[in-house]
């Protein structure tokens, strides 16, 4: 068994190595687990990465070149949740497929909300946005942070706010170049 000292050098060592390589300080879990590695074991498509400090429950779908960051909720508990290929899901994103608020509020007389969840192709979820159950995000679709969307986002979208209303659309060229057009 390693002394406290020995795990101490090592989770020095692998700090430094962080810092020298990707100029960032993460929390331990990070640096003893690889991201690739818990994608694969959740048997996300090829190139995506998942946290270690993200929490992902019950049935998840995830496609290829996908980023989860840090200390999201992925809730496939109580329906499926799907999410398309080169998506990115910043930090902080809350993916719900359930919602029990009406059956606390109902003193368990109301079973609550439950929808699977689906995210398009080649869009991005911004930091500490809150999706609800029953929701489709199209494809190309930019969630903007923080926002809290409760309803059907059609392909092309820019939403934002709470709750999440469409104010552009994103308009990707045929060479790959994006342009977004505000409303």
């Amino acid at each position: 068994m390693s002394s406290q000292h020995e795990i101490d050098e090592l989770l020095r060592v692998l700090r430094q190595q962080m810092r020298e390589r990707y100029h960032r300080m993460v929390p331990t879990g990070e640096l003893l687990f690889d991201r690739f590695s818990k994608a694969a074991e959740l048997g996300a498509g090829t190139a995506s990465s998942v946290y270690d400090s993200s929490l992902v429950l019950g049935e998840v779908e995830i496609g290829e070149n996908v980023w989860v960051g840090p200390n999201t909720i992925l809730d496939g508990y109580h329906a499926k949740l799907s999410i398309g290929n080169w998506v990115t899901i910043a930090a902080g994103v809350c993916i719900y497929t359930h919602d029990s608020s009406k059956r606390y509020l109902s003193g368990g007389r109301d079973t609550g909300t439950t929808g699977a969840v689906t995210i398009g192709d080649c869009s991005v979820i911004g930091t500490l946005a809150v999706i609800n159950p029953g929701v489709t995000i199209g494809k190309h679709c930019l969630i903007g942070s923080h926002a809290l969307v409760n309803k059907d986002i059609p392909d092309n979208s820019i939403a934002l706010g709470v709750p999440a209303k469409v104010v552009g659309r994103v308009n990707v060229s045929t060479n790959g170049s994006v342009k977004y057009d505000w409303d």
